[in-house]
C-alpha cells in the first residue's frame, strides 16, 4: 500500500498532468492593440467597449467555434462571469468576429506564512491548486516551507492592450467600467430622498441571489455592520476606492481574502434597515461616496 506523502504526490502529479492535457492556447484571439478594434467598429461602439478596457481586462475576438463555456475554460474563469461582463445571456451564441472582454489577472507573489495550505492560498487568491502547483514547480503539496516565495499566476498568457490616443485620458485614472453586483431593478438612487441623503443604489433581487464583487480586490470588512446596513461586505480595489455590499442574508467571504471581478461575495437579504430584497452598494472614493452609476456602462 502506497504510503499517505506517496499518494499525495501522486495524486497532485495526475492532477497537474490532466490539467495540461486539456489546456487550451490561450494566445490567438487576444487583441494586443486597441486601433485593430477601431478599424472595424462603429465610433460609438468602440468607444463603448474601450471604456471596459483596464489594467484587469483583456479584449478577445471570438473565433469560428467558440462559446461561451469554451472561452472561460480557454482562459480559466467562469463562462457565467465573462457572460455578465459582456451583457450577454449565459446561452448566448457568439459570432465569429465578436469582441468579448475577458478577466485579466498579473502573475503576484506570496510569502508563505505559518498554518499555510497549498489549498488556502490557491483559495485566497482565487486560483486553483493545480495552476498554483504547476506556476510553482510543486509535486508535494507538504513541501510548502514557512518563508517560500510563490508566484500567483494571473490569467493564462494574457496580454496587455495597448490604448490609442481617442480614450479618454481620465479613464486611465481609475477603472473605467465596474461590474453590476446584481441584476435588477434599481429602486433607489444615488442623491436626496426625502430629508436624508442616500450614499448608494438600492438594487432589488430576491432573497439568495449572488451579489458579486463590483471590481476585484481585498476583503477588509466581512460581517455586521449596525442597524442600518445589516450584514455587509466592504472591499477594497486600492488606489482610495472601496465598495460596499449590505443587508446581505448571508456573507461569503472573509476579511483578508482576495476577490476576482464578479466572483460572489454574499447573499442578498434583508437585514438592517431594509423594507425589502435588495443590495445596497456603494463606491467610495478615500472614504467619501460618490455616485456608483459614474462607474457603469449601462
Amino acid at each position: 500500500m502506497l504510503d499517505k506523502k506517496m499518494a499525495v504526490s501522486l495524486a497532485l502529479g495526475l492532477a497537474l498532468l490532466v490539467n495540461s492535457l486539456f489546456a487550451l492556447p490561450a494566445q490567438a484571439a487576444v487583441i494586443e492593440d486597441l486601433q485593430q478594434v477601431a478599424t472595424v467598429l462603429a465610433p460609438a461602439t468602440y468607444q463603448e467597449l474601450a471604456a471596459r478596457v483596464n489594467n484587469y481586462t483583456r479584449i478577445y475576438r471570438v473565433e469560428e467555434g467558440d462559446t461561451l463555456e469554451r472561452i472561460a475554460r480557454r482562459y480559466q474563469t467562469d463562462p457565467e462571469l465573462v457572460a455578465v461582463m459582456n451583457y450577454l445571456e449565459p446561452d448566448a451564441v457568439l459570432t465569429p468576429g465578436q469582441f468579448l472582454v475577458l478577466p485579466h489577472e498579473e502573475e503576484r507573489s506570496y510569502t508563505v506564512a505559518a498554518g499555510d495550505t497549498l489549498w488556502d492560498i490557491a483559495r485566497r487568491f482565487g486560483t486553483s491548486v493545480e495552476s498554483l502547483a504547476a506556476a510553482n514547480g510543486i509535486v508535494d503539496a507538504r513541501a510548502l516551507r514557512i518563508g517560500m516565495v510563490l508566484t500567483i499566476p494571473g490569467s493564462p498568457r494574457g496580454v496587455p492592450v495597448t490604448r490609442v490616443e481617442t480614450v479618454p485620458a481620465s479613464r486611465s485614472l481609475r477603472p473605467a467600467s465596474f461590474l453590476w453586483p446584481l441584476i435588477g431593478v434599481i429602486t433607489s438612487g444615488f442623491g436626496w430622498r426625502d430629508n436624508e441623503f442616500h450614499h448608494g443604489l438600492d438594487i432589488a433581487g430576491k432573497v439568495g441571489d449572488y451579489i458579486r464583487a463590483a471590481w476585484s480586490g481585498v476583503v477588509t470588512f466581512s460581517g455586521w455592520g449596525n442597524g442600518i446596513y445589516g450584514n455587509m461586505v466592504k472591499l477594497d480595489h486600492g488606489n482610495g476606492l472601496e465598495t460596499v455590499y449590505a443587508h446581505n442574508s448571508r456573507n461569503l467571504v472573509k476579511v483578508g481574502e482576495y476577490v476576482r471581478a464578479g466572483e460572489p461575495i454574499a447573499e442578498v437579504g434583508v437585514t438592517g434597515n431594509a423594507t425589502g430584497p435588495h443590495v445596497h452598494f456603494e463606491i467610495r472614493e478615500k472614504g467619501r461616496a460618490i455616485n456608483p452609476e459614474r462607474f457603469f456602462n449601462r
